[in-house]
């Protein structure tokens, strides 16, 4: 019998017949929805941008606290603005207002950080040769590194920072392999990119789920009382609770409470 078997184990990878020597389909989302990468995701946006009016995030919020005008609201207004140009011409700097790259570094930042912060993207510990649920856990692994950080608005950098909803929804897709651009971290500080979570909620590329299907690793949105906009997103973690970032600090709650119990919908980011 074993010439029999030794034919059938030579017509089987002659024919390409499954059980013998195909491997398994790499895990990839259907077509027309977020792609799952294989490699490293790349930053989507001007990495050293200079930081003007209306900008939030990391930097605004270093600028903020160094020019003494932070008061729990990461948006360069106008007392930062005329700081900065007070700042700048005393160190017979350019007087714009604005914080480019040399004013940084005069305000006592490293060089590296003025790109560093803008370029961070979650690293990628999966690829497609993975599950589903290790695509999930990842993104889950990488949003629990954030946990008991401050809530700042528009920022999505490095777990070494605060971040806010939709910067921690971000970093945590980018480490499970999903790039929503043009949604991305770094515009997330640019004026009129700061509600990302409408961003990826309005997103044809993320697939829209019943409430009573969610399962571990999906988007939970939720829109403001009264008005039915989205303006907060939170990663469920199964058993009803979420992992969000919210006011004062990244934290684990129960999908629905007090603060915001209004929920929009949800996504599925891994088919």
């Amino acid at each position: 019998m074993k010439w029999k078997w030794i034919f059938a184990l030579s017509l089987g990878a002659a024919l390409g017949i499954a059980g013998t020597t195909t491997q398994a389909s790499a895990y990839q989302n259907p077509k027309g929805y977020c792609q799952v990468q294989d490699k490293q995701i790349k930053p989507y946006g001007k990495v050293g941008y200079t930081v003007k009016r209306g900008y939030e995030g990391i930097k605004t919020w270093k600028i903020m606290k160094k020019m003494h005008t932070f008061g729990g609201y990461d948006k360069y207004n106008t007392a930062t603005y005329y700081q900065v140009k007070n700042f700048q011409r005393k160190h017979h700097l350019k007087v714009t207002g604005n914080v480019d790259e040399t004013t940084w570094v005069k305000m006592g930042f490293s060089k590296s950080s003025w790109t560093s912060i803008d370029s961070y993207v979650a690293p990628l510990t999966v690829t497609t040769k993975d599950s589903r649920k290790a695509h999930v856990e990842a993104m889950i692994k990488q949003a629990y590194k954030y946990k008991g950080n401050p809530y700042l608005v528009g920022s999505s950098s490095s777990p070494s920072y605060g971040v806010d909803c939709s910067g921690l929804a971000m970093q945590a897709l980018y480490a499970g392999g999903i790039n929503p651009a043009p949604i991305s971290s770094i515009n997330h500080a640019h004026p009129g990119n700061e509600w990302n979570s409408r961003n990826l909620w309005a997103s044809k590329k993320l697939k829209r789920v019943a409430y009573k299907h969610r399962e571990r690793g999906d988007l939970i949105f939720y829109y403001q009382p009264g008005t039915h906009v989205i303006w907060h997103v939170a990663i469920y973690l199964g058993g009803n609770k979420v992992i969000e970032s919210w006011p004062p600090r990244v934290m684990v709650q129960p999908i629905r409470n007090g603060q915001r119990s209004d929920i929009a919908g949800v996504k599925r980011p891994f088919l």
